[in-house]
C-alpha cells in the first residue's frame, strides 16, 4: 500500500516548489521522495495516506503513529512500511522495514543495520560491476537481435506488400474466367440431365424384366415344392428339403420349418414375398457347407498312406464341386443389368466431356479464390505492428525432451510426438497474442488441442524472450494437459540503447 502511495504522490501535493531548496535527508527515504518528508511551516508531518498529522519530531522515532506506516521508513516499528537501500554503486531497492536492524544484512551497503551492532560490509561496487557486466551481455544480445528483427520486419512488410499487390490482378483474372465457367456449368448440367434420363429409362426397363424373371423362377420353385399340386405349400412338404436341416441331425424338424413358414400353408403370393429369398439363401448356404465338407474329405483322403488312386477316388467329388446351382446361375444372369445401348453411351460421353471442360475452368477459379483468401488472411492477421512476425509463418521449431519431440509452429499447430515418430498429438492451434496491453507480443496462446483422457483439451502458452536466434529453449507441463513453452527469438528484442533504466522505484 505504501509503495502505491509513494508512486501516486507528487511534489505538487506539498503546495510548494521543493526543487528550489535543500532537502533534508530522512533515513529510509530515497532522494526522489524526500520532498514528501520535509517539515511543514508548523513543524508537522502529515501521514501519506492523509489519515492524520503528527509532529515532525515523531518521524523515525521507533514508534508507529501513522496507519500506513509512512512515519517510520527508517525503523522496524511499523510492519507495513518499506526502507530504501541507496546502494551507491549498484541499484537502490526497498525492503520491508521489519528487516531493519534485525542483524541480517539485506542492503548491499549495509545501511539497513545502522543500529544493530552488526558490521555489514559494503559490497555494492562488486555487485554493481557484476550486474553491469550481465546487463551489457544482455544488451549485446538485444542489439544483435534487434538488428535481425529490423531485417525480418522489412522481409515481412515486403511479403505483405507483394501479397496485397497480387490481390487485384487475381480478382480481375477471376472475373474474366467466371462467365466461361458459368456457361460450361450450364452446358454440363444440361447434358447430365439427358444422360441421367436415358440411363434411368434403361435401368427401369431392365428392372421390370428382372422382376418378372424372378417371379418366374419363384413360380418354378413353388411348383417344385408343392408336392401335392394343391397350389399351396404346407410344413410337411417343406420338411422334405434337407437344406433346411440347420442342426445337421439328418432330418428337418418342425421348428426348423417354422422359421421359414410361419403360417399353416403358403400360397404363391406369400411364398414369393416372404419365403423365396430366405429359402434361396438357406439352400445356397447348405451347398457351400457341403462343398466345404467334401473339400475336407478330399484332404483327408490325400493324407492316407497306401490309399487308392486319388484321382479316381475323388473324380466324382471334383465334378460335383464344379457343378453350380442352375437356379443361382439363372439368378446371376437375370440380376446383371445389360450394357447401355449406343444412344446412352453417346450421351454419357458428351456428359464426361462437359464435366472435363467445366472441371478445368472450375479448378482455375478455385485456385484463384484460394490465393485471394490467402492474401486477405495474411493482410488481416496480426504479425506485429511492423509485420516482423510474418517471417516465421509456416516455420516450426523442435525440442527433444526425454522420449518426446515437441514442435512449436507460430500461427499454426503445436504437437507432441515420440522421438522419431511421424504423427503426433495436437497441443493446440494458434488462437491469439496473450501478452496483455503492456506487452501484447510477449506471449501466445494455443487452444483446442487433442482431448486428454478424462481431462480438458490440450493447450499451450508460449512465453517469448529476446534471443539472437529462433530457438525453442524450454518445455514444461505445469498442469494436466496444459503446456508452457519458452521461445527465444530476435523478434522479441528491442533497442537496448533507447531503454531508460531506473534505479529507484
Amino acid at each position: 500500500m505504501l509503495l502505491e502511495l509513494l508512486v501516486l504522490l507528487v511534489p505538487a501535493a506539498l503546495g510548494e516548489d521543493v526543487t528550489q531548496r535543500q532537502l533534508k535527508p530522512v533515513k529510509g527515504v530515497p532522494h526522489s521522495r524526500l520532498h514528501l518528508y520535509q517539515p511543514s511551516t508548523t513543524d508537522t508531518f502529515r501521514c501519506l495516506d492523509g489519515s492524520q498529522t503528527i509532529l515532525y519530531s515523531q518521524l523515525n522515532d521507533d514508534y508507529c503513529d501513522c496507519k500506513d506506516g509512512s512515519d517510520e521508513p527508517g525503523t522496524s516499528a511499523c510492519g507495513n512500511a518499506f526502507f530504501y537501500c541507496s546502494n551507491v554503486g549498484h541499484k537502490g531497492n526497498f525492503i520491508p522495514t521489519n528487516r531493519v536492524n534485525d542483524k541480517l544484512c539485506d542492503c548491499c551497503d549495509g545501511s539497513d543495520e545502522y543500529d544493530s551492532g552488526v558490521d555489514c560490509p559494503n559490497i555494492c561496487d562488486e555487485l554493481g560491476r557484476a550486474a553491469r557486466i550481465e546487463r551489457e551481455k544482455i544488451a549485446n544480445v538485444a542489439r544483435k537481435g534487434f538488428q535481425k528483427r529490423q531485417e525480418l520486419a522489412k522481409e515481412g512488410q515486403a511479403l505483405r506488400d507483394a501479397k496485397l499487390k497480387d490481390v487485384e490482378p487475381l480478382r480481375q483474372e477471376r472475373a474474366n474466367i467466371e462467365p466461361e465457367r458459368a456457361r460450361l456449368e450450364t452446358e454440363k448440367k444440361a447434358v447430365e440431365e439427358v444422360e441421367k434420363k436415358l440411363q434411368d429409362e434403361h435401368r427401369n426397363q431392365w428392372e421390370a424384366v428382372r422382376i418378372e424373371k424372378k417371379k418366374l423362377r419363384a413360380q418354378d420353385w413353388f411348383d417344385e415344392l408343392d408336392l401335392d399340386k394343391s397350389g399351396k405349400i404346407d410344413r410337411e412338404e417343406l420338411r422334405q428339403n434337407l437344406f433346411l436341416d440347420n442342426d445337421h441331425d439328418g432330418f428337418v424338424s418342425e421348428d426348423e420349418v417354422k422359421s421359414y413358414l410361419t403360417i399353416d400353408e403358403a400360397d404363391f403370393e406369400h411364398f414369393q414375398s416372404s419365403m423365396y429369398d430366405r429359402l434361396k439363401e438357406a439352400r445356397h448356404q447348405h451347398r457351400e457347407e457341403m462343398k466345404y465338407k467334401e473339400e475336407q474329405e478330399k484332404e483327408k483322403a490325400k493324407a492316407l498312406e497306401n490309399a487308392p488312386d486319388d484321382d479316381d477316388l475323388l473324380a466324382d467329388e471334383d465334378r460335383h464341386e464344379e457343378e453350380e446351382d442352375p437356379e443361382d446361375v439363372r439368378a446371376q444372369e437375370d440380376d446383371k443389368m445389360p450394357d447401355y445401348p449406343p444412344e446412352v453411351n453417346e450421351a454419357s460421353e458428351k456428359a464426361r466431356e462437359a464435366r472435363r471442360l467445366f472441371d478445368e475452368v472450375n479448378e482455375k477459379v478455385q485456385d484463384l479464390d484460394a490465393k485471394i483468401r490467402e492474401a486477405e488472411d495474411f493482410a488481416n492477421s496480426d504479425y506485429g505492428e511492423d509485420y516482423a512476425w510474418a517471417a516465421l509463418k509456416d516455420k516450426c521449431f523442435d525440442r527433444n525432451v526425454q522420449q518426446y519431440t515437441y514442435q512449436f509452429c507460430p500461427f499454426g499447430q503445436n504437437t507432441q510426438k515420440d522421438v522419431g515418430a511421424y504423427g503426433g498429438t495436437s497441443l493446440g492451434n494458434f488462437k491469439n497474442w496473450s501478452g496483455g496491453e503492456t506487452n501484447k507480443y510477449s506471449k501466445m496462446h494455443f487452444g483446442d488441442g487433442q482431448q486428454c483422457w478424462n481431462g480438458p483439451k490440450r493447450s499451450t502458452d508460449i512465453s517469448i524472450e529476446c534471443g539472437e536466434e529462433n530457438e525453442l529453449v524450454e518445455v514444461t507441463e505445469p498442469a494436466k494437459c496444459e503446456y508452457l513453452f519458452t521461445f527465444r527469438t530476435p523478434l522479441a528484442c528491442t533497442d537496448p540503447d533507447k531503454e531508460v533504466v531506473h534505479d529507484e522505484f
